[in-house]
């Protein structure tokens, strides 16, 4: 039986890829040459108006995820309003674009958290077609090279190279094998990984900083990353984390 928050996130999971199956391929106005040229001076690619947000989805959306987490006993009833009346304000571009810019949120309960999950299907397929003209490799840093989010998964691929995955596009990229991506402490001696028995899933805590992030470690497994199962399945590891501290 799945526990809640397995429940809840396929639920989200769900209402987000409704939104993808109805998007159309936006339009970037960027050479190759340009977007190369963008990344070797350490700049993300996107910009918030680039992208193609339909904001009569982008509306139902913010609803639909405040349902879900209120079904799931993640927030409380006024939470569910608050952010209904996020949804429905005609502010909301706006506070989008700061949640983006990297400005908090903190007068209504989750709603970065409400923003991530109903930016995501928008900033996914512009980041994919990015992907199509440029080459991520040689970014190696912490932030995502698309929208300059931190990553909320990594992969450790059968060569043992680490790719970080951003946990609001989704876009992947090399990145040290050990050092932490959020605070870049190398001192592998202040870094605790732990596995799942089999070895397919670990989680690396960086004890400076007090961070962790997991990781599907394809080593141990015939198939690849499955971007929105694997994070579910690893939720023991978050919940070994929290015992740990």
């Amino acid at each position: 039986r799945l526990s809640e928050s397995e429940e809840r996130s396929r639920g989200l999971i769900e209402a987000v890829r409704r939104v993808q199956g109805r998007l159309t391929t936006p339009w970037i106005e960027a050479t190759a040459e340009a977007l190369t040229a963008r990344l070797a001076r350490g700049e993300s690619l996107l910009e918030f108006d680039q992208i193609a947000f339909e904001w009569n989805d982008v509306r139902l959306l913010i609803r639909q995820i405040a349902d879900i987490l209120r079904r799931h006993d993640a927030i409380d009833a006024d939470a569910v309003i608050a952010l209904h009346n996020v949804g429905r304000a005609a502010d909301l571009p706006d506070r989008m674009r700061a949640w983006f810019t990297g400005v908090p949120s903190p007068d209504i309960e989750m709603l970065d958290e409400v923003l991530v999950w109903a930016a995501r299907p928008y900033l996914q397929r512009t980041a994919e077609v990015l992907q199509q003209r440029v080459s991520f490799d040689g970014w190696g840093r912490r932030t995502c090279p698309v929208c300059a989010a931190e990553p909320d998964f990594s992969v450790i691929a059968a060569t043992g190279e680490r790719q970080l995955v951003c946990g609001r596009c989704l876009v992947r990229w090399a990145f040290a094998a050990t050092d932490c991506p959020y605070c870049g402490n190398q001192d592998r001696a202040t870094i605790t990984s732990m596995a799942t028995p089999d070895g397919m899933y670990r989680v690396t805590i960086c004890n400076p900083c007090g961070r962790y992030i997991k990781a599907f470690d394809a080593r141990k497994s015939s198939r690849p990353l499955l971007r929105y199962a694997d994070p579910i399945a690893t939720v023991p590891l978050d919940a070994a984390v929290m015992r740990r501290a």
